[in-house]
């Protein structure tokens, strides 16, 4: 058995990977051959039989018939299985690929996907039934995928484990349909989807448009399984009608079912989404901290999630508790530190240029109201936002420190009797900073 175990594992780990061979395969599966036709395959639990069975059974039907050179019977069994049970033979089922932590009691809901995840619900509930089928769409990052693995998970849960539900990329779709068509096995390729699929969930089906050949089997695929009143959602990240390129019939047959919309978060739902990956990863993330972060990336939650790994990475490597000056000093290219305050001649320019005079002007002899004005107010705004002194301002003027004095009491006066003076100064404070 030694020889074509080996001879399997090579084949195996062409087709899922180096590491799913290392966790799932050779660290924790067993095989002998108990029949020219028949393998037998022992897991060391429970555990890793059900999950093999369910996400790896194709693969390694495919790998033990490109070793034996025919078709191969292979019969799963665990390691401490009751002794009057039989081996059962494993049924070949679809592998779901679902991401079991993504789940409606994990999506925060906010205006901007309420209606997609009232709408993903539904179908979870009664698939085939309601809204059939369904196509969620919004832009990268935003959540479409979470609730169509959610979607998943409902089924599966809700069914024992018994609904056949496949979740794939376009991609993947793509793949698996040249693949079918390299091997000549179209008809099974087919049939895969009319018996074995419950529901069928595609994401970024965009990526098929103009891919002539896919979109005519998506398209069998699509009637096959609607004829069966089996549940079909889709995910975009624009509209069937947005979609350049794909073909008529698909796009009638999508908008046939429900269209639902994900739109970016606001900031107080980033902020709650934040908080509750946070909470998964055991962050404490103080509120402006949130709050900064949920402004700089709140178009995506997949870029949130990116900065809140990193930041608990950084976290542990300084074992410093997260602030603002924290993330500041270690994420200066997500958060960066507050610029420095504009200085005296930036402040004069502005001001300048707000009232239409020369920066010449305001630092000049001359007192006419048009110039006075704009001078007071130039030098209010640079004791209010920088650190610079009275004398120090004087110099920047040409003046001494009374008249500085003097013209900043002045505005500060003014702006408690009149609103419109108060609201310009605010504006302008907001234009020198750069805001």
């Amino acid at each position: 058995m030694e020889q074509p175990w080996r001879t399997f594992c090579s084949a195996l780990e062409r087709k899922i990977g180096e590491e799913n061979m290392e966790i799932w395969i050779r660290s924790a599966l067993r095989a002998e051959v108990v029949a020219p036709d028949r393998v037998r395959l022992r897991a060391d639990s429970k555990y890793y039989h059900d999950w093999i069975r369910d996400n790896l059974l194709s693969e390694i039907e495919a790998a033990w018939a490109e070793t034996m050179g025919r078709p191969v019977e292979v019969e799963m069994t665990f390691q401490g299985a009751p002794p009057d049970e039989a081996p059962a033979v494993a049924t070949r089922r679809t592998p779901t690929y679902l991401d079991r932590t993504r789940t409606f009691e994990s999506f925060v809901i906010g205006k901007c996907n309420e209606f997609a995840q009232a709408a993903s619900i539904a179908v979870a509930d009664a698939p085939g039934q309601a809204h059939n089928p369904l196509f969620i769409y919004g832009g990268t990052g935003l959540g479409k995928t979470h609730l169509v693995h959610a979607i998943g998970n409902r089924v599966l849960a809700r069914s024992d484990g018994n609904a056949g539900v496949y979740y794939c990329t376009a991609e993947n779709f793509f793949a698996a349909m040249v693949r079918a068509l390299q091997t000549r096995s179209i008809p099974q390729f087919r049939e895969r989807f009319r018996t074995e699929v419950d529901v069928l969930i595609l994401d970024d089906v965009q990526f098929l448009a103009g891919r002539d050949r896919t979109e005519e089997e998506l398209f069998y695929v699509f009637e096959a399984m609607r004829s069966e009143g089996k549940q079909i959602v889709i995910t975009s990240d624009e509209p069937p009608r947005s979609i350049g390129k794909l073909e008529p019939r698909l796009r009638t047959r999508f908008e046939q079912g429900l269209l639902a919309d994900v739109q970016p978060p606001d900031v107080e739902t980033m902020m709650a989404i934040l908080a509750s990956k946070a909470a998964t990863l055991r962050l404490d993330v103080p509120t402006d901290v949130q709050y900064t972060i949920a402004l700089r990336v709140r178009n995506s939650v997949r870029e949130l999630e990116g900065v809140l790994n990193r930041l608990s990475a950084l976290r542990s490597f300084y074992g410093q508790p997260i602030s603002m000056a924290f993330i500041q000093d270690r994420m200066s290219d997500i958060i960066p530190p507050p610029a420095p305050p504009p200085s005296a001649e930036q402040i004069i320019t502005k001001v300048a240029e707000h009232y239409h005079v020369r920066p010449a002007d305001i630092r000049g002899d001359r007192r006419p109201a048009n110039i006075a004005h704009p001078r007071q107010i130039a030098m209010f705004l640079t004791r209010r936002i920088t650190n610079l002194s009275f004398p120090e301002i004087g110099r920047e003027f040409n003046r001494d420190n009374s008249t500085v004095q003097h013209g900043c009491k002045k505005v500060e006066a003014d702006m408690r009797t009149n609103p419109n003076l108060r609201a310009e100064i605010e504006l302008l404070e907001k234009m020198c900073k750069g805001g």
